[in-house]
């Protein structure tokens, strides 16, 4: 005798369904397919009040259709990079793709329950970040009300590198403007004092000159030419050590520039010198630097971010030594050319690096050093650096045996050789003619300077900003040469300079321009465009007369229009 088990889904439906197979069975009105798939495909076709099926074939059917069902979310969601996953209220993964199974028995399991616990407890949606393995992920868990909580886990390492790169490069720049602005507030106290110390040696010069005018006296002249001996010695070692201040500034101000996207020729040797230089302090202590700086090409780059490179890999090589062996450690660097490249070597006789972190070491965030000495950043960054200019860095280490990272740069065929300074060469003041000249900055005790320096060799007006020069002229432009400060606050330079060729053109090519530091972009595109000369804050006497002279165009001196005006001077 056969049972029959009918699903009682709605009131009523089991005594109808015996019914009605009843009179199907007498009038013949059943259909049969071989297959539930089949039965549904009917269905689709044509209503039916009921479909019988043996219990075999509801689980098969059941079984087939659940198994469908995951089979095409794991298929749809496998295609995703990130990780997808269905976590239960007790922590258990129910559903996942490939990369959220992977995530979640990798490692990240504890971190990736805890968000889906955090979204089950508030009903809304969680967001953390999560580190492992090296790399950095983004998890958002939603919850599903009565399931747990589905979690979308995406892998967000180059984004974060791209966001510290960002924050970096705004660091940087905030950075370069604080220093820029340091360097012309330095520049400007220093050029006054290398001026007075000038000035004084000149007076030191006379003094010693009047003295050997006198008749032969006894000792007590001989104790005042030693004094005076020394007296020079002393204004000697003050030069010597204003010229140690003018070199870091300038050096400060070539990192500081925040227009650092600007390629144009470099001098290697010149950008390793200036690397050298701003980590002197940190260099003495820890080792004794070797140079062969052989480079004779250039290269076409910014200035700031190659500065970088040299900065980073001369800080690391010096950082990889023991500082209580710093009389053993050595830091060489050497530049040549190689072919249609120019290769540039820093080495160190330190420990070396391990074979095993050899290959990691230009990954972003991975570092050696002591927490709070390095960020894993200077590595890469110097490497996309160097790659963005067509370049390579390679490293070689043994242990024991230190390390040499070679940085390889394609030569600018465009740009001439490298050439070498010209000696210099010692120039007097009375080797010129005498000029008329207004000197023009905001800064007093320059202007007194300036007097000092210039009143001997040349006819000298001075005036305490634009406004005050414009005044001056307006009264007399006869003058040969206009020594202009590039930054000054009211009227720049520049706006005095685009004034005096409106309202006097033929003085719009007697400027000289004295910079402390062009540090905002439009000075810096200004003096690239003009033709004026430039003389960079402190200077020589010598150099600026020279720079006079030049200005001039070797003509004749000027006469005043007024003998009122030629005495005018604004302290």
């Amino acid at each position: 005798m056969a049972r029959i088990l009918v699903v009682d889904d709605q009131p009523g439906g089991a005594h109808a369904a015996v019914e009605t197979v009843a009179r199907a069975a007498k009038a013949g009105e059943i259909e049969r397919v071989a297959s539930a798939p089949a039965a549904l495909a009917r269905l689709d076709a044509e209503p039916f009040d009921f479909v019988l099926l043996p219990p075999e074939g509801l689980r098969t059917a059941l079984a087939g259709g659940l198994r469908s069902g995951g089979d095409v979310l794991r298929e749809t969601f496998d295609v995703f990079e990130d990780g997808v996953c269905l976590v239960a209220p007790d922590g258990t993964l129910e559903v996942a793709n490939t990369t959220g199974t992977r995530l979640y028995d990798g490692g990240l399991r504890p971190d990736l329950q805890a968000a889906a616990r955090e979204a089950i407890t508030r009903g809304a949606t969680a967001d953390r970040s999560l580190s492992f393995d090296g790399r950095a992920f983004a998890v958002r868990a939603y919850p599903l009300p009565g399931r747990g909580a589905v979690l979308y886990v995406r892998d967000a390492t180059d984004e974060r590198e791209r966001e510290i790169g960002r924050l970096q490069a705004e660091k940087l720049a905030s950075i370069g403007l604080l220093a820029a602005g340091v360097a012309h507030e330095i520049n400007n106290p220093a050029a006054f004092v290398l001026a007075n110390i000038e000035a004084l040696a000149g007076h030191m010069r006379l003094i010693e000159e009047k003295l050997r005018d006198l008749p032969d006296g006894g000792a007590a002249r001989l104790g005042l030419s030693d004094q005076l001996f020394e007296a020079n010695a002393i204004l000697q070692e003050s030069k010597e050590g204003m010229a140690r201040i003018h070199r870091i500034v300038r050096d400060l101000a070539a990192f500081s520039h925040t227009d650092e996207d600007t390629s144009v020729p470099i001098d290697v040797n010149t950008a390793i010198e200036s690397a050298l230089s701003m980590l002197r302090n940190e260099l003495k202590y820890r080792a004794q630097v070797e140079r062969d700086l052989s480079a004779t090409r250039m290269v076409r780059a910014s200035a700031p971010r190659l500065g970088q490179v040299f900065l980073n890999l001369i800080l690391n090589a010096a950082q990889a030594l023991d500082e209580a062996d710093a009389r053993h450690n050595r830091v060489r660097v050497r530049t040549f050319d190689d072919g249609a490249s120019v290769v540039i070597e820093i080495s160190d006789n330190g420990p070396g690096i391990q074979a095993e972190i050899l290959p990691r070491i230009f990954e972003s965030f991975f570092t050696t050093k002591p927490r709070g000495m390095g960020t894993g950043l200077g590595l890469p960054i110097s490497l996309g650096i160097v790659r963005g200019l067509g370049g390579e860095i390679v490293v070689e280490s043994r242990k024991g045996e230190g390390a040499t990272f070679r940085v390889r740069l394609p030569a600018d065929e465009t740009a001439a050789p490298i050439a070498s300074a010209p000696a210099p060469v010692a120039t007097r003041a009375r080797g010129y003619q005498r000029r008329r000249i207004l000197a023009v900055d905001d800064e007093a005790l320059l202007l007194k300077a300036y007097r000092r320096m210039l009143g001997d060799a040349h006819e000298l007006a001075t005036a305490l900003g634009g406004h005050e020069a414009l005044r001056i002229l307006e009264r007399d432009a006869a003058f040969d040469v206009i020594l202009c400060d590039l930054q000054m606050p009211d009227m720049s330079g520049v706006d005095l300079y685009a004034t005096v060729r409106e309202r006097f053109p033929a003085l719009g090519d007697r400027f000289v321009f004295v910079t402390g530091g062009a540090f905002s972009s439009d000075a810096r595109r200004f003096l690239e465009e003009t033709v004026a000369a430039v003389i960079q804050k402190p200077f020589r006497l010598e150099d600026l007369l020279a720079l006079i002279e030049r200005a001039s165009g070797g003509s004749e001196p000027v006469q005043p229009t007024s003998s009122k005006s030629s005495a005018s001077r604004v302290s």
